[in-house]
């Protein structure tokens, strides 16, 4: 409908002027369209083609919550499997108790898989948010919130959600074990992660910092935290064979 300014009449959009005084008429709706459908399909389809160069600004910020809450849907599918080994592994420790007291050995009720993806899903979670810290302090971006932080390096990863369901249904198919499964999952995470945040803070205008080096800060911390868990896969891949 439209309104006219001056005897404020309300009609409708065929006429050019209002009725009654011949003033021009105010247009009350919105001039933005909301997203639909075909928009989403086609930001995915791009998402997929360009995933560096995804026109991202448009897209509702819950799309952010949503595309990592899957991601870390499919790593936690891995869970089933954890826990059967987990329930496995106390049966047999229920049946060889009073061995494993007479010798004084640790009983291990967390399975080497389960740590791992312990390991996998706080790395994750670390990176994420170094990568919004030196974002939001760092370059300046004082407004940024964590929901359009997520909605950002969802579309620029968000094709590797892909490539993660393909590999869940592989390891599935080819019987490997749950931990593959986990160190499969750890290194799409990683890259996911890794190419969308370093995405994130070059395509950044009027940064408060050089862009170069706030890559290379990001990069230093993530080797560093990759050190850290491969480290402790190693030790407890060692504990674990002896």
């Amino acid at each position: 409908m439209l309104e006219c300014p001056q005897c404020h009449i309300k009609y409708g959009r065929k006429l050019q002027q209002c009725p009654n005084c011949g003033a021009a008429a105010i247009n009350h709706e919105t001039t933005q369209a909301k997203p639909t459908a075909l928009k989403y399909h086609q930001f995915l389809q791009a998402s997929w083609r360009q995933p560096l160069q995804t026109p991202w600004q448009w897209v509702n910020p819950q799309f952010g919550w949503v595309t990592f809450a899957i991601l870390l849907l499919v790593n936690t599918a891995t869970i089933s499997l954890l826990m059967a080994g987990w329930s496995e592994q106390v049966g047999a420790v229920a049946g060889v108790t009073g061995t494993q007291v007479i010798l004084r050995q640790p009983v291990a009720l967390w399975p080497l898989e389960l740590r791992l993806f312990l390991i996998q899903l706080g790395g994750l979670l670390v990176l994420v948010g170094t990568g919004y810290l030196l974002k939001r302090y760092l370059l300046k971006q004082k407004n940024l919130r964590f929901d359009r932080y997520l909605t950002e390096i969802s579309a620029y990863g968000s094709f590797v959600l892909l490539l993660t369901m393909a590999a869940l249904l592989v390891t599935f198919m080819a019987g490997l074990m749950a931990l593959w499964l986990v160190v499969i999952l750890l290194v799409l995470s990683y890259l996911w992660v890794n190419m969308a945040i370093v995405v994130s803070l070059i395509r950044q205008p009027m940064a408060g910092f050089d862009q170069f080096y706030t890559v290379i800060l990001f990069e230093i911390i993530v080797h560093l935290l990759l050190l850290v868990m491969s480290s402790q896969v190693v030790m407890m891949g060692l504990a674990n064979l002896f």
